[in-house]
């Protein structure tokens, strides 16, 4: 018949186990919390069998297992507060290293299948495409600037900036589309006559 190791034990094997690790690991703190809820459940069977002997206060016993039950909850949940703090600053510097190991392992082209099933799923659910081919005369459009209302401007010298400012930029614009025109048509190769 197979004996259940006792609690100091059990405890001594862990220690054992923890010592050899090179890590400063946290998992004894576990063992240490499953320990502790086991060995309150045990208590709990024994005080429910004390109970049910004849002559025992019911009530009395009732409320002993409620208080132990209630300590019980409490140190496991003093004991999942501090660990849940170890274990996000783990996640946290671990998603750092997965993150640069995945950027470090991740194939630059892997976006252009990730649009192809974007795509798929879009036309599954009658969505239309967003990519496109530009045609290769493409010219984006310009933007004009916007004219202001006349009731925003009140003095003759900020009417005069005005002007002046809407001449510099149709010369601007003007000056940028002829040199884009002259720039792609030296880049355009001649048609063969």
């Amino acid at each position: 018949m197979a004996c259940q190791p006792s609690f100091s034990e059990a405890r001594a094997a862990t220690t054992m186990v923890a010592e050899k690790s090179q890590e400063n690991m946290r998992f004894p703190v576990y063992e240490s919390l499953y320990f502790l809820n086991r060995n309150v459940q045990d208590i709990l069977v024994i005080l429910e069998e004390i109970k049910k002997s004849p002559g025992m206060p019911r009530k009395s016993f009732e409320a002993y297992q409620v208080e132990i039950q209630y300590l019980r909850s409490q140190a496991t949940q003093d004991v999942l507060e501090v660990m849940n703090d170890t274990e996000i600053d783990e996640m946290a510097q671990l998603g750092k290293k997965k993150k640069a190991y995945d950027d470090r392992i991740r194939d630059l082209d892997d976006v252009y299948f990730e649009v192809q099933r974007r795509e798929e799923q879009r036309r599954k659910q009658g969505l239309p495409s967003l990519i496109g081919v530009l045609p290769l005369n493409y010219e984006p459009p310009v933007s004009q600037p916007r004219e202001p209302d006349d009731e925003t401007v009140t003095s003759g010298a900020s009417q005069d900036v005005h002007f002046r400012n809407r001449i510099k930029s149709r010369t601007r614009s003007s000056r940028g589309r002829k040199a884009a025109r002259n720039s792609r048509s030296r880049r355009l190769p001649k048609s063969a006559s």
